[in-house]
């Protein structure tokens, strides 16, 4: 049986789901693109409670979204003001997360989440919105420059000691993105 598709704004009863979701899709993405210490030290329990830090957080201007199949979440994104050094928090946003399970991948679930999460970035007054992806992740690179994100900084490199893994920074301009968007549950 064929599910619709609800798109709706996260609470912090979401927490565990959403780290689920956060931890199967790191393990499927990144598996050879940053440390396998990295991802075998992924713990549900850590990433449980990070989820319920980040869903009560009482910011306006910040936002987490899920995608449910019948009553599973099967995706998630997450946007807040911008932490670059270069990039002004009060007109700029920063797509911190977007992840869709891979049996969900490839079936529209996040495009129709972006144009969502931009929807919401702009009724935040924000005017601009940046994300990071790994430099490396050409499949993630090639999805949001097929949405119109342009790369925007020279790579940057994150990590800690010895492990560093190189990002790319993307940017996009949000007015007129309410077209065609799908509505949110509240």
């Amino acid at each position: 049986m064929v599910h619709e598709l609800v798109f709706r704004a996260a609470t912090v009863e979401d927490a565990q789901a959403i780290a689920r979701v956060n931890h199967l899709t790191w393990l499927d993405a990144y598996r050879g693109l940053i440390p396998d210490s990295d991802l075998d030290s992924l713990d549900l329990n850590s990433l449980t409670d990070k989820w319920t830090q980040n869903l009560v957080a009482t910011n306006s201007r910040e936002a987490t979204y899920v995608v449910l199949v019948g009553d599973s979440i099967v995706a998630y994104s997450r946007f807040y003001p911008s932490v670059d050094s270069d990039d002004n928090p009060v007109s700029i946003a920063t797509i911190g997360s977007m992840y869709v399970l891979p049996d969900f991948q490839c079936k529209g679930i996040g495009r129709r989440m972006m144009e969502i999460v931009l929807v919401a970035i702009e009724d935040c007054a924000y005017v601009e919105a940046t994300l990071h992806v790994l430099t490396e992740n050409l499949k993630a690179r090639k999805f949001y420059e097929s949405l119109g994100w342009q790369e925007d900084a020279a790579p940057i490199i994150a990590g800690a000691e010895d492990e560093t893994v190189s990002k790319t920074r993307y940017r996009i301009a949000v007015e007129s993105t309410r077209r065609g968007a799908p509505s949110i549950r509240s």
